[in-house]
Formats: C-alpha cells, structure tokens, sequence
C-alpha cells in the first residue's frame, strides 16, 4: 500500500506501528529525564522502519493519565508504600513528568510529527493489574460500587497470594457513569494533545465488564459507546482542521471477538473504526487468520493490521525468538494486511537482548524478510502456568491447535502456515537448513510413530531425541518429555508456500501407560545462507 498523506502534509498512513505499552515507565531507574522520556517514545525508532507511534498515555492497573490533567476524579493515587519495585519506579517517573516545566507527552508528539510519524495515543479498556503491577484512580477508589465484585460474568480471576480468590476488580460497564468517565477520559487526551489517531486496547481481560444478570446486553450497549467515542474524535477533529482516527486492539479470531461481545464486523462495516489490530494475549503465534479481518475491511475504509506477539512464546520461550517474530510477520503480511502493530515490544531491555532491535528494521517490509532464519512454531499458550489461567487460556486468546493427545491408531494432523518460499530459496541455493521439531509428552521410547509434511513420508528413525525443552518440570526428560528433530532439508519440495499438513500418526504403544502420549509443540526452523552454495 502506498503512503498516503494526510490533511496536514505532515504524517502519514504508516505501514508499522511500535505500540509502546508505557512499559519503559517501570523500567527505567527513576527520576525519569526530559530526554529520556523523549528517547523511550520516539527517539530509540529513528532511522527504523516503524513510520508511527502508538503510545499508552494511561497507567497500568487503571486508566488514570499519566499527563497533566485537570478532570475531575481522574488523578493516580499512590499507595503510601508500593507493593513491588516496579510500581516504586513507575510512582517516581510519574512524579517526574508531571514536574517537568515542558510537556513531554506534547514534546514527543511534535517530534514525532516532525519526523513525518503519526502518533497515537492508547488506553486499555477495562485494565486492572493487580496492585503489585498497577495503581488506582481516585475514581475507582471512590467508588466501589462501580466494581464488578462477586457479580462479574467471567469466570476465571487471578487468585491472591494466599490461594484465595478476591473479588473483581474491574468497572462495571453496565453503570453509566463509567461508560461516561471512560469517554470523558479520550476526550480529555484528544483535546490535550495534538494526536493522529486514538486505540483501545479490547484484549486486556475484556470478559470483564459486564455482571451476570446483564451480561446479555453488553456487546450491544459497547458498540453505542464506540459510536459515541467516534463522535468525540470527529467533533475534536472538525474544530482543529483535521481528523481524529480511531483504532482498537481485538482478539485475534472473528469467533473470539464475538465470544466476548466485540462486534468487531459491525465497527468495520459502519465506519466507527479506521484501524483494526487482530491481537495475541501474551504470547506469539504465527497462525492467525488476519485474511478473515482483511476481508472483512475490503469494502470499507478500516486498515486492518497486524499484533503478532506479546513479549513472550510461542510455547515455552520468553521472550520470544527474533526469528518466530520474523515467521509470525511474514504470515501476517502474506494476508494482505495494511501494516504491523508490535506491541509489548520491550525484552530488548528486559531481557538484555539489544540485537532483538533489528526486528524493528526487518518486520516493516515483506521484502525486507526474505532470506532472514525464520521459526515457525505450532504451541500451546505462551505461559500456561500462569496462574490466572487455571489451565485454560482467556477468551481474549486464540485457539490453539497444540497440545493435543494421539491415541493408538489415530493420526493428528497440524495445520503450519508458512511464509517463506522454501522450494525457491534451495533452487537458488540460498536455504542453509531446514529443521522440524516435534515436542513428544509421555513418550515411553516403544511408540510406532509415522510422521508426514504434505503426504510425503519423513522416516521417523532418522529423528534425534533429546530432552524437551518446552515442557515444564522436565528435569533430564525422566518423565519421557522428549523433542525429535528431524533434518528435513531434502524434503523442502514437500513444503508449500502457505499452508502445510503435517501429520503424526500413532500406529502402537504399550498398553500398560496410563497417561497419553501428546503432540506438545511443533516447530521449524528454516535456515538461509547469506549467498548462493552450489
């Protein structure tokens, strides 16, 4: 797609977002510079490929703003001590920002906008991290009433310390004064500052909002409140002279949008939105269906973009590899999407991985990704032992066709999109390797296992077994969790640009195992040289 500029010459419709959670507020060592602000909201970007910027104005925990604002009931309350070091330094930067004698949210924009980048700005829409993670507004502390409580309609909450369940955290949507506090709060933001476009972030605990007896209603009464939030922007935007967009983060499936009451093909069709970002929770995957969106779009004016990983995943990494990053892209942007929406893009300090930084100069640009290692990987939920998921992943999450049991007899099939034309790339004699991995759980070492890629038959004794590194609790592989890599490199003209098959079929196993054997993750990696090797 091309650049098209916008009413005031000065930006443009980016193909790249770095959607930037605020985390660097609970990162860097307090009190938090003028410059360093700058640095951490567009600096660290320049002479990348990222064309725009999404940032979170709001603190963790609630929305209260991180700006200066006079509305009333909308101030951060800081706890007399904080419960972690991480809200101790997000108190101190807070503090900081508000003291400087410049604006630096208004600062950033403006180099932001000065280097042709729109800048947004973002807001979850229900958030309440736990107060070792976030804070409270004086709105919610002065109002416990407007607290789901025992009446929310989810049913999975996070439990405390002590293993005990609390009462929901999260604002009861069906009150109107919440619903009116919230579009208060974008109003606030829009009139404040001279923003490109405002986000709301669907997919932080979105099941959230509504009690019980009312939950029914919920989908209907949030896309009135959308509408009424478009009104907003497009009044703010007529009295400055150019418009206001608005984008929101979602699930990343039609099925889970609906599930949760996000009426995400009405938003399209209707023109509320102009910006859609299908979403990841926590975790990286590169087997979205970003087409379904784009199709949804086609005959609108929405851009449909793409939110592939979370900072952790796919499967057990964390964070995730630059190369399932890349893989996860790549997928994406063969689905005919608009841009890319990195979001949760911070393991680079987190993790002490300064060369992760070479993705934001990679992912922009499916030209750009050719020839660069790839992973793509098939795998549970990024962190399944955490504990708030009891098990079973949010509805916010994608289904996830890993891990899943084989029993005697039956074959499994694995649907494994990928985006690199592996076929070309060894007939050009640029493909190093390529690599299949298989995690096998309960493996008792006398299975009688067939593996196929597209119907074509991979030998299975010329695996490699060593102990998994996917599973948790599996110290020197003693409870038969074992990885299985195949060198498949010969086999590349089995595999397809696009979707393949791979299919594991369980022929015989003992009968005298109690447990079932599974498929716990699949992955491949593909390997490039950097010139042709005949």
């Amino acid at each position: 797609m091309e650049l098209t500029l916008l009413k005031d010459a000065m930006t443009t419709i980016p193909r790249f977002y770095e959607h930037n959670d605020a985390n660097f507020m609970v990162v860097t060592a307090p009190p938090i510079t003028f410059e360093r602000f700058l640095f951490e909201t567009v600096g660290w970007l320049s002479g990348t490929q990222v064309d725009g910027i999404i940032c979170h104005m709001f603190t963790f925990g609630d929305v209260a703003p991180m700006y200066r604002s006079e509305m009333p009931g909308s101030k951060v309350v800081f706890p007399e001590k904080a419960l972690s070091v991480n809200v101790w330094k997000q108190m101190k930067n807070i503090e900081a920002i508000l003291s400087f004698d410049r604006d630096p949210w208004a600062a950033a924009i403006d180099l932001a906008h000065e280097q042709g980048k729109p800048f947004w700005g973002a807001m979850r829409f229900n958030d309440a991290h736990p107060l070792d993670y976030g804070m409270r507004s004086e709105f919610c502390l002065t109002h416990p009433e407007y607290r789901l409580g025992d009446r929310c309609g989810y049913p999975i909450h996070g439990p405390n310390p002590d293993g005990t369940i609390s009462e929901c955290l999260h604002l009861d949507y069906s009150i109107v004064e919440v619903r009116s506090h919230r579009l208060a709060l974008i109003e606030d933001v829009c009139k404040s500052y001279d923003l490109d476009g405002f986000e709301w972030d669907f997919t932080r605990d979105f099941g959230h909002n509504y009690p019980r007896d009312s939950a029914a209603e919920g989908a209907g009464q949030i896309t009135e409140l959308m509408r009424e939030a478009r009104a907003i922007l497009d009044r703010i935007g007529e009295q400055r002279g150019r418009p206001i967009e608005l984008g929101v983060r979602v699930p990343g499936t039609p099925e889970c949008c609906e599930k949760v009451g996000i009426e995400i093909e009405r938003w399209i069709g209707d023109r509320i939105i102009d910006v859609a970002t299908p979403s990841v929770y926590y975790d990286t995957t590169c087997e979205l269906p970003f087409d379904r969106f784009v199709d949804m779009a086609r005959d609108s004016t929405c851009r449909v973009y793409a939110s592939v990983t979370e900072g952790v995943g796919p499967g057990r990494y964390r964070p995730p590899p630059k190369e399932a990053v890349r893989g996860a892209v790549l997928n994406a942007w063969r689905q005919k999407v608009d841009g890319i929406n990195l979001f949760n893009f911070h393991h680079h300090e987190n993790a002490n991985r300064p060369e992760d930084k070479t993705l934001l100069s990679e992912i922009g640009d499916p030209a750009t990704l050719a020839g660069r290692d790839k992973l793509y990987m098939i795998a549970g939920i990024g962190v399944p032992s955490q504990s708030r998921f009891f098990g079973a992943a949010y509805d916010t999450a994608h289904p996830h066709q890993l891990p899943a049991e084989i029993a005697v007899g039956q074959a499994l099939s694995v649907r494994l999109p990928v985006g690199d034309d592996v076929r070309q790339a060894r007939a050009e004699r640029l493909l190093d390797s390529l690599t299949l991995i298989l995690d096998l759980i309960e493996v008792t070492g006398k299975e009688n296992l067939e593996l196929r890629v597209n119907g074509a038959s991979v030998p299975f004794e010329e695996g490699r077994f060593d102990t998994s590194d996917q599973y948790p609790w599996n110290w020197n592989g003693q409870r038969g969790h074992f990885s299985v890599t195949f060198d498949v490199t010969r086999f590349s003209e089995h595999f397809d640009l696009g979707d393949n098959e791979i299919t594991l079929t369980l022929k015989d196993r003992p009968s005298d195992i109690h447990n079932p054997f599974q498929l716990y993750a699949l992955r491949l990696w593909i390997r490039y040289r950097a010139v042709p090797m005949g």
